[in-house]
């Protein structure tokens, strides 16, 4: 067993790791991609539809990790299989970039499959890290600890959303450009690796990382964890309906630079940043899944601001700190620290996996929807004097009509754990 101080080493060190695959994800989109990724695409080529496809891919990532996790057998240590992994993934981001000097005709298929491979990787140790996560930080003291993390590793996105902007520009947004910036993310994703190497881990328990024969267990378990993951799968599905057409119209419609879409960025980075902490003390005090429930009511709401999105600064400044509060902030910290509250405590890594699984498939066929319906809508397009009705739009709309729906059965979720 850790001692408390071996702890405290551990939750300091994940800090610093934390910082480093913050940067990796900001200059390459790791992390489900970030809008200078879909610019990639974009520049390689991709149409909207494909675009819907990207955004398909990085959810599907997740679906196919219980099956990935087959590999996980052979290892007793989450923290050697986490490393091992992020070693393999994250150093190699910048091969993405090299796909431009392929044929014309394939380049952005190659592309698409290079970067599910990484997806695939870097999602396959997120359950084995949230269950080593819960052994390392103490139920009194998740909401207060995460705050504060989310609130360091925002604050290292900031600067380094501002740099890759101004580089990808300043480089000519071309392949230079491109090359340089996934460079740089793959630097910081070694320098990611090292800080896991660095970390405590309790080496008393030696059972394998993963159970598949658990994994069937868990999901006969009926109750709460079951009823939250297929109620917020549902929601996750209707919200992701949007697909990645908000970042797209910034970049084909309203014509953004990567600079000022860096500015919109940081923007919302720094609202998750700062609402971090608060959201992790109000989770503790007044409970999560009352927390998670407010946020997501006010982030179903803001797809409005989507359909009435006009490109001028002073509507998408605070548009954009608002989904850094609610969004980012906000639903995922409540809606992590409500699973750690209510996964079963027998197979967590599973339940995790099981977790992921289920709501990334939710946004796997969100997304491929949000594809069709583009298609559907792509022959629409009128003006009512500065607002343009477009296939964007009607996306969204058909998204929150339907997000509503769907909310009402999260807001339904009632639980008996005491905050």
């Amino acid at each position: 067993m850790l001692t408390p101080l071996q702890k405290q080493h551990a939750r300091f060190i994940s800090i610093i790791e934390g910082s480093m695959a913050t940067v990796w994800g900001t200059f390459t989109g790791g992390f489900g991609g970030n809008s200078y990724l879909i610019g990639f695409f974009l520049w390689l080529g991709a149409s909207p539809f494909v675009m819907s496809i990207y955004s398909a891919l990085i959810p599907l990532s997740s679906v196919v990790q219980p099956i990935s996790l087959l590999l996980a057998r052979k290892f007793t240590s989450k923290k050697r299989f986490i490393f091992t992994f992020t070693t393999i993934s994250r150093p190699i981001f910048f091969i993405l970039a090299l796909t431009y000097l392929m044929p014309s005709n394939i380049k952005i298929w190659v592309a698409l499959v290079v970067f599910f491979f990484i997806e695939v990787l870097t999602s396959v140790v997120g359950s084995p890290w949230q269950a080593w996560m819960s052994e390392l930080v103490d139920p009194e003291i998740r909401g207060k600890y995460f705050g504060m993390r989310n609130l360091i590793t925002g604050l290292v996105a900031i600067p380094s959303l501002l740099i890759a902007g101004y580089l990808l520009d300043a480089l000519g947004k071309g392949f230079w450009a491109f090359l340089v910036l996934f460079s740089i993310g793959s630097v910081f994703g070694i320098l990611d690796c090292y800080s896991t190497k660095l970390q405590d881990e309790d080496q008393s328990s030696r059972v394998p990382v993963i159970n598949m024969s658990a994994i069937f267990e868990v999901l006969k378990i009926k109750g709460l964890y079951r009823k939250y993951m297929i109620a917020l799968s549902l929601w996750i599905l209707t919200m992701n309906l949007v697909g990645p057409y908000a970042t797209v119209m910034m970049i084909n419609v309203f014509k953004y630079d990567y600079a000022t879409l860096g500015i919109l960025t940081m923007v919302s980075t720094v609202a998750a940043a700062f609402f971090q902490p608060l959201w992790g003390r109000l989770g503790d005090k007044y409970g999560n899944l009352k927390m998670l429930k407010l946020n997501l009511s006010i982030q179903t709401l803001l797809t409005l601001g989507w359909i009435f999105a006009v490109p001028y600064m002073y509507y998408m400044i605070p548009f954009q700190i608002g989904i850094g509060i609610i969004a980012t902030a906000g639903t995922g910290l409540t809606s992590f620290n409500f699973l750690l509250e209510i996964v079963p405590n027998f197979g967590k890594t599973e339940a995790f996996s099981v977790y992921a699984s289920m709501t990334n498939l939710a946004s796997f066929v969100g997304n491929l929807l949000s594809g069709f319906l583009f298609v559907l809508f792509a022959s629409i397009h009128f003006n009512l004097n500065f607002w343009v009705i477009d296939a964007y739009r009607l996306v969204f709309i058909v998204s929150i009509l339907s997000s509503i729906w769907t909310l009402r059965i999260v807001l339904k979720i009632k639980t008996n754990i005491k905050s």
